[in-house]
């Protein structure tokens, strides 16, 4: 379960989504999430 773990939080990690919060973190704005759409 712990490599299961690892494994998806890589994944996510990799998402264009976790890129734009980390750029937004690193320049200090708000990340614009506006572009990826929503999923429910």
């Amino acid at each position: 379960i712990q490599e299961l773990a690892g494994n998806a939080t890589l994944l996510y990690y990799m998402s264009d989504e976790a890129q734009e919060g980390r750029i937004a973190y690193n320049e200090k704005r708000k990340p614009d999430f506006s572009k990826f759409p929503r999923v429910p």
